[in-house]
């Protein structure tokens, strides 16, 4: 099934799609209190509560008042209920806040401040740095001339880099001014939730480009809860809204959470029970017993000679309520009070706040909060995830020699600054390959000063590396490289990129150079994958350094 999106149509994408409204709730007022208890009588604890509260209502076999039972146990689910609608509410909160910030869009022509709940498909969205990205949008114009912009999806995928996102090849060109008139179609596939994948089509109308279909990939996405780094601005039409996003699409719908303690009491509990009902079988047959051979001979226990078929289920009953405090009903009360105020002592631990954006921790669900001290091991798969992610140039090999050391910068080491003084040819190419094996983008100030867009920290520092080995990557204009080497310029053309999987585990680049014209693959990547492609006489230069995490 497909769906088309028309750009920039204010009348005919509101009818057929939804709005940007978004709901992670798990409640609402309607079914709040017939879903919450459904899910706490899902509990075997709580079935067993309820049993020994109904056994208690048979006036024949309690021995207490039924309120003694009754009473607490209305109030435990009180509070579990209580608990469930205070996560909801603040759920609630997270959404509204989310649905009512602030966003430029495109209507009747021209820019206009609206709520994100407003955004509908095929609305032109305005973003500007460090936004987030409120729907999932096709790029249409950025404020790079290469139309290129960086996206920071840690949202979706726990990924810290910046990934790279470009405008279609049918946008290139389009004027800044120009991209609220914008208009076309776009035909693309009905939500899903894979996020690595999008296969869509747009055909945008004259003036613009005459009625030629271009082809668009995920690479010309950007998605809902991403935020716009490093770009002064970018612009995109929205294809998904609300929960329909690939984001919404993944939440699906909110399950109960049940911890390890919350099983393991589970399992106890059960246990228990079975040995209640061993129990209460042998004294019930020992109880009925006793009855039917000695209770009838004195006077004073007032037995009928005849009584009703449930007879001997009465005595197996009392005993069960009898040994009902094997299990105590408060566990559970105390059990719902202690995560609550475990979640609120997070909350206002003030070490467990980050010093550089001032955001402290926040317990969004306070039912599972005791599993964050059961955590024995913690597996990660990059450097990045539990680590700052700030890279030092520490040492790098060049034709066997090594340079720099693992206390050290290589960039001050003063044998690897005399090579390149004295202009060694090795020296020389592997700073080639360090300035511009990367997607980097430099970007020039005013005053002359270049600074870096990078998609990862580990690109970013070897660029600046080589800039402060005076191999200075200075601009980067469509396909053409620029390098300042001791204030002589070097241009080389980009043919092709190919970027790094976890298969090939390098990064390659195919130049020419400029001046002589040759074709050049320079790579860069993990030594077990870069070694083995080094040999005598090749042009395939490689790249092996060591960085400080």
């Amino acid at each position: 099934m497909k769906r088309f999106v028309y750009i920039n149509d204010d009348d005919l994408s509101p009818e057929l799609y939804c709005d940007n409204r978004i709901s992670n709730r798990k409640y609402t007022l309607l079914n709040f209190l017939p879903k919450n208890l459904w899910e706490q009588f899902s509990r075997f604890m709580n079935q067993y509560f309820l049993l020994i509260a109904c056994l208690q209502l048979w006036p024949l076999i309690t021995p207490v008042n039924p309120a003694s039972t009754w009473g607490p146990l209305i109030f435990i689910f009180a509070v579990s209920a209580t608990k469930e609608a205070w996560d909801d509410y603040n759920r609630y909160l997270s959404d509204k806040k989310a649905n009512e910030k602030e966003v430029w869009v495109v209507r009747q022509g021209s820019k206009k401040l609206i709520q994100a709940q407003e955004i509908h498909v095929g609305n032109l969205v305005w973003l500007r740095e460090n936004d987030e990205v409120p729907c999932d949008l096709i790029l249409l114009g950025t404020s790079e001339p290469q139309g290129v912009c960086y996206v920071e999806t840690a949202a979706l995928d726990g990924e810290t880099d910046l990934k790279t996102r470009s405008i279609p090849p049918a946008c290139m060109g389009i004027d800044s001014d120009l991209l609220h008139k914008i208009k076309g179609v776009i035909e693309c596939p009905n939500p899903d939730k894979d996020i690595r994948r999008f296969d869509a089509n747009v055909r945008l109308f004259p003036p613009f480009i005459d009625n030629d279909v271009c082809p668009l990939t995920i690479k010309n996405t950007i998605l809902q809860s991403c935020y716009l780094r490093n770009t002064d601005w970018a612009c995109g039409v929205a294809v998904y809204t609300g929960n329909e996003t690939k984001l919404g699409m993944s939440r699906g719908v909110p399950e109960p959470k049940l911890t390890a303690m919350d099983a393991m009491i589970d399992k106890l509990t059960g246990a228990i029970f079975i040995f209640q009902i061993v129990v209460v079988i042998v004294l019930g047959i020992a109880g009925n017993i006793w009855k039917d051979t000695e209770a009838r001979k004195h006077w004073y226990v007032l037995y009928p000679d005849e009584g009703p078929w449930y007879e001997l289920l009465i005595i197996p009953l009392r005993f069960e309520l009898l040994c009902s405090i094997m299990i105590p009903i408060s566990i559970k009360v105390s059990l719902d009070l202690v995560k609550s105020l475990y979640a609120k002592f997070i909350d206002w631990d003030n070490q467990m706040v980050d010093l550089e954006t001032g955001t402290s921790a926040n317990a969004t669900n306070t039912a599972i909060s005791e599993d964050l001290g059961q955590v024995e091991y913690i597996l990660t798969d990059k450097t990045g995830t539990l680590t700052e992610n700030k890279m030092i140039f520490k040492r790098c090999c060049i034709s066997g020699t090594f340079f720099g050391n693992e206390n050290g910068d290589a960039v001050k080491d003063v044998e690897l600054l005399n090579a390149i003084t004295t202009g060694s040819p090795d020296a020389i190419r592997f700073l080639t390959v360090m300035a511009i094996c990367n997607t980097v983008i430099p970007i020039k100030s005013p005053s002359g000063i270049v600074s870096y867009k990078a998609q990862s920290q580990d690109e970013e520092a070897l660029v600046r590396a080589a800039a402060s080995l005076h191999m200075i990557f200075v601009n980067k204009n469509s396909n053409i490289l620029e390098i300042n080497f001791n204030g002589s310029l070097i241009q080389y053309e980009v043919l092709d990129y190919l970027e790094f999987t976890s298969d090939r585990k390098r990064m390659s680049v195919v130049v020419r150079d400029c001046s002589s014209g040759k074709i050049i693959l320079l790579s860069k990547g993990a030594d077990e994958a870069i070694l083995p492609c080094a040999y005598a006489g090749t042009l395939h230069y490689l790249l092996v350094a060591s960085f400080m995490v």
